[in-house]
């Protein structure tokens, strides 16, 4: 006797009811919702909350007694005017672009070339790969006060090696005294921590680049820098993307190097909008005005981010 069904026999295959249907789908749409939704839960209460009162905080005068009791009063954009009225806030945006920039460039440039000598076949590249993780591995807070202490105008080893290289203007040269003096010596902090990151993420991508393409462009005449431009950047353009919104982002809310080392730049000159934000809002408890300097800081983080990937999305069609 057969042992398929007669219903098969006949050419008819029995379907499921609908109702068991729409049981599948609704399982396979609610199983993967419910393995997130204590992952959304958390983001929600960290992340989503602070940002909501924030911005709501950045449309009141709330002080230290409004916090505490609230009763805060409705300001409208009365705190964004004064951030972009106020000589001290307007500054600390601008330090913050320009600042912000020049130590994204740094770690990029920085971290490219360590990952290119690191992806050479060296001898000691070992010790090398464990040397370039330990910066990355130092608190903020512990590098900033060494490198504050390495930078002393007296005592410093950095005055120490200029004067005994020939530079003797650097004789007890005071670097935080002035505000571009102050962030030279912040711009080699930020740099000095940040590129280890930048370092190991693409010499994980250089590693994944087929020889033979390189090979195959060097037959060609290709030179290093051309094979570099031609072939290993366009590869790794994905990885530099992410690294350099990653960056931006790290770098735009520099708050520690700039609050150890650069305390005592006169008219706090020096202030990125991260530690104007602190200032306002924990030192004079003006959290309304502080929350305002925080969201023009998170728009002008969402703006640059928003147009790289538009940039590097552009380069990929041409591509």
């Amino acid at each position: 006797m057969s042992s398929v069904p007669a219903a098969v026999q006949a050419g008819r295959v029995q379907r499921p009811p609908a109702m068991v249907i729409a049981r599948r789908a609704v399982n396979r749409l609610t199983l993967p919702v419910l393995l997130v939704l204590p992952s959304l839960i958390i983001i929600a209460g960290l992340v989503g909350y602070p940002l909501v009162r924030t911005v709501y905080l950045s449309f009141t005068d709330t002080g230290l007694g409004e916090l505490i009791y609230g009763g805060s009063t409705w300001v409208g954009l009365e705190n964004f005017k004064e951030v972009f009225a106020d000589e001290h806030l307007r500054t600390s945006l601008v330090n913050t672009v320009v600042f912000g920039t020049a130590c994204v460039v740094g770690t990029m440039a920085l971290g490219f070339a360590v990952a290119l000598l690191l992806n050479q076949r060296l001898k000691g590249n070992l010790f090398f790969g464990v040397a370039v993780l330990l910066p990355w591995a130092v608190p903020a807070l512990a590098a900033s006060a060494i490198w504050k202490w390495l930078f002393d105008a007296r005592y410093g080893f950095v005055n120490w090696a200029l004067v005994n290289l020939g530079f003797d203007r650097f004789a007890d040269y005071a670097w935080f005294a002035d505000r571009w003096s102050a962030f030279f010596a912040v711009f080699v902090t930020v740099v000095w921590q940040s590129f280890p990151f930048v370092a190991l993420a693409l010499l994980a991508g250089l590693q994944t680049i087929p020889k033979e393409m390189l090979q195959a462009a060097a037959v060609d005449g290709a030179g290093a820098w051309q094979r570099f431009r031609l072939v290993t950047l366009p590869l790794l353009r994905p990885i530099v993307a992410v690294l350099v919104i990653f960056s931006t982002i790290w770098d735009f809310k520099i708050f520690d190097q700039i609050y150890v080392m650069a305390a005592g730049v006169p008219d706090r000159s020096a202030d990125t909008a991260a530690v104007a934000a602190y200032r306002e809002g924990f030192a004079l408890s003006h959290y309304g005005l502080g929350s305002a300097v925080a969201v023009v800081l998170f728009l002008i983080l969402l703006v640059f981010s928003l147009i790289y990937v538009r940039l590097i999305g552009k380069e990929g069609e041409l591509g």
